[in-house]
């Protein structure tokens, strides 16, 4: 992507790979396959791993595991540049936005990055259903907690039409009341013998009565055993660690996976502690066998809910903004927004509802403007 540049983010890309080659299993041409998708290149259609996927990570491989090195330019192959920006993430280009503001609009800057698309963890995905196009989000969903955001940041909101309040119109608060919905679970079939899609009970958002629940419990596949443990922590307020004080707590919780945490202070069986392990992974992004008892405890997750910490994290416990900052694309329009102030000729929109649905033209984001 270039404003005003020489080099693009194919040259850049092409020099990059046969620089490195040599160190590498992948010949040129291969490496450069995801960067060279053709005339139809659009990003947001394409399918398959779409994090990190193949042409974005092979050169760095070459690198750490392979000892190639970059060779030393003999000439300079580009004119100068007034801001080199590596990374093309939302953070990336609102630094160039930000300069582009205090330098005024006839600033040179370049801007690199090794995936094909914008956005870094923002990403968009677009699907074509019997002619229709539907849109999701392919990576961070929301804006969290927009109000603590700094004076800088809530300007840069401000810039590309990003209207807080407006959230409170658009989100449906009624949506799961007016069709009596709630969490649920699914068990499969291939891992507890039969199918069984029932009420989640405990998910911190069930709100259900405790015949309800056990009910709910009784349709489980599960043995006798994993059925009374959940049980018992639907209803629980023990503290596992009850007897320790507050330092001994955090040692244990700590040095202390959660699964593990389950198994051995909690005392539930394998099957259940397997179950939560599993739990909720959209909010690490890991299973809970990576991550300590101590998140999990944050996160308010069955089997902590009794554990007294005193005032522990009591300065972070602070009113939290509700949870509806977020575009059917997730944060990908807003940059998008941010593409279209630095290199307005890629869309054509009037404002963010229509960015939304506008066609992008990637092959301007190469081009000098």
């Amino acid at each position: 992507m270039t404003n005003r540049g020489d080099i693009t983010r194919r040259d850049f890309l092409n020099g990059v790979a046969l620089s490195l080659a040599a160190g590498t299993s992948l010949s040129p041409l291969e490496i450069l396959a995801a960067s060279n998708p053709g005339a139809l290149y659009y990003p947001p259609a394409l399918s398959g791993m779409r994090g990190s996927h193949p042409g974005s990570f092979e050169i760095a491989h070459a690198v750490a595991r392979n000892g190639a090195r970059f060779g030393k330019p003999k000439r300079q192959t580009d004119s100068n540049y007034d801001l080199v920006v590596v990374g093309a993430g939302i953070s990336g280009l609102s630094a160039a936005h930000l300069w582009q503001q205090q330098h005024g609009g006839g600033q040179k800057i370049l801007i690199l990055d090794n995936h094909d698309d914008f956005g870094g963890h923002a990403k968009r995905n677009e699907f074509d259903v019997d002619g229709k196009t539907l849109i999701s989000y392919g990576g961070s969903e929301a804006l969290a907690n927009p109000s603590r955001y700094s004076r800088v940041s809530k300007k840069v909101l401000a810039d590309i039409g990003v209207d807080l309040d407006a959230f409170y119109e658009y989100y449906d608060f009624d949506f799961y009341d007016r069709f009596d919905l709630g969490p649920g679970v699914h068990f499969s079939k291939g891992v507890y013998g039969r199918d069984v899609t029932a009420t989640d009970v405990l998910s911190p958002f069930a709100e259900i009565s405790r015949n309800l629940a056990m009910d709910a419990i009784d349709t489980y596949p599960l043995s006798d055993a994993s059925k009374a443990d959940f049980r018992r922590l639907f209803d629980d307020e023990d503290d596992p660690l009850a007897g320790r004080d507050i330092d001994e707590k955090l040692r244990i919780m700590l040095s202390t996976n959660y699964y593990d945490f389950l198994l051995e202070y909690v005392g539930v069986t394998k099957e259940t502690a397997e179950y939560l392990r599993d739990y909720n992974p959209d909010e690490e992004g890991a299973g809970y066998d990576a991550l300590s008892a101590e998140v999990a405890w944050w996160n308010e997750v069955p089997g902590t809910w009794g554990i007294d910490l005193g005032d522990y994290r009591e300065d972070e416990d602070i009113d939290e903004d509700p949870y509806i900052y977020h575009f059917p694309d997730g944060n990908a329009t807003m940059a998008r927004a941010l593409v279209q102030k630095l290199v307005p000729q890629t869309v054509r929109a009037r404002n963010l509802a229509e960015l939304l649905t506008a066609p992008l033209d990637y092959s301007e984001l190469d081009q000098r403007s």
